[in-house]
């Protein structure tokens, strides 16, 4: 089965407004507007005269937000005759010094159907090769009011043609049994096209956030909703290497990096032994003395809140070896002897400037000691 569907700006684009604006998930009616907003669809080809149209789907807002009608036109012709001159059914849709009214004027000939706009709405009984509609939004509520997920089938299909003559009696497009049968038939078509579209979801490329966070729960990734939908994909498009590493210092360095877009320094114990005689009570201030204690240090730019750095610290704890305790330590911008400072990661050495007013100067931090302190006293004492 064939069908259109409005789901990006130019299918908006292309028919005629008033009073609404489209978004990138469907037609809003203007925010704060409370009277009777239109739209004007463009005219969909099914490139068969005589085509009878399946049905049309679409979300909408609850009953209570709006009242809404619909009224749907056929035609097998696009050039027409009225007040004995030749009309484009095209130019006329969308022609924005026509209103609403006056376009319902000239297309009514080719009405075929008008009711309240409903989720599912049945079609059989419209027939002709072109079909528009018009969509009426009479606002109850100042909230913004949608619709999207417009969608229009076609050509019809109805169970009633395989069933037996003696059940094909009564005769016509929009028949009781006809109507009947459609309810279950627009059941099972959904569920058809859904279970062919299945595996398009899967795609790590074009899932939505909510697909992505479960794909990630079936990778074992907990708490999913922490990752942006970017690093998901990442994430996901790379799931065979992040698996295999999980649990050593290689997992570590992979998702630190992902959440903070920089790789960070994962120190082990058994990296710093080789120094224990000559800087050992140094090494075991800053990296603890236990074979089973890892320290990740990473740079105050990548976690900028507290926020950060629990949902960082939340991700590694997941990751390590199951047996080891991980402490996380940050690196200030500032350079303290004995202290995690590293050159070129964050501290650099330059010439001094002494503190001045401008937009490119500061006051460094500096540290001094309680003997310094006591000779400045002291010479300040003199004079």
């Amino acid at each position: 089965m064939k069908y259109f569907v409005f789901n990006k700006p130019s299918d908006y684009e292309r028919g005629c407004k008033e009073h609404m604006i489209h978004r990138l998930d469907g037609l809003y009616v203007e925010e704060g507007y409370m009277e009777k907003a239109t739209f004007w669809s463009r005219i969909l080809d099914s490139a068969s005269a005589g085509t009878i149209w399946h049905r049309m789907t679409c979300n909408m807002p609850d009953r209570g937000q709006a009242v809404i009608r619909i009224s749907f036109y056929t035609s097998d012709e696009i050039l027409f005759e009225a007040d004995g001159e030749i009309l484009d059914l095209k130019k006329v849709l969308r022609s924005r010094e026509l209103s609403s009214e006056r376009k319902m004027d000239i297309c009514q000939p080719f009405l075929k159907k008008q009711t309240p706009m409903e989720p599912d709405i049945l079609l059989h009984s419209l027939e002709g090769r072109y079909l528009w509609f018009l969509l009426e939004i009479f606002p109850q509520v100042k909230e913004p009011i949608g619709i999207s997920g417009l969608m229009v089938y076609f050509p019809a299909q109805s169970w009633t043609a395989k069933l037996p003559e003696v059940y094909r009696r009564e005769m016509g497009n929009d028949s009781f049994l006809d109507r009947f049968l459609a309810i279950y038939q627009s059941i099972y078509d959904d569920i058809s096209r859904q279970m062919k579209e299945f595996i398009n979801c899967l795609d790590v490329e074009v899932a939505d956030i909510c697909l992505l966070r479960d794909m990630a729960s079936w990778m074992g990734i907990e708490e999913p909703y922490m990752w942006t939908k970017e690093q998901l994909r990442y994430l996901l498009s790379h799931a065979r290497e992040f698996s295999g590493a999980r649990g050593t210092k290689r997992g570590l360095e992979m998702f630190g990096k992902l959440y903070t877009k920089e790789l960070p320094f994962v120190i082990e114990w058994q990296e710093w032994q080789d120094h224990r005689e000559t800087h050992g009570r140094l090494l075991k201030s800053l990296y603890a003395d236990d074979p089973y204690s890892i320290t990740v240090l990473v740079r105050a730019e990548c976690i900028k809140t507290y926020k950060d750095h629990q949902a960082l610290l939340r991700v590694l704890e997941k990751e390590k070896p199951i047996q080891m305790t991980l402490r996380l330590v940050v690196l200030e911008p500032y350079i303290f002897m004995d202290r995690y400072s590293y050159l070129g990661v964050n501290s650099v050495l330059g010439e001094y400037e002494n503190a001045s007013l401008g937009n490119s100067s500061r006051l460094d931090l500096a540290a001094i000691s309680d003997n310094e302190l006591e000779e400045m006293q002291m010479e300040r004492d003199r004079y």
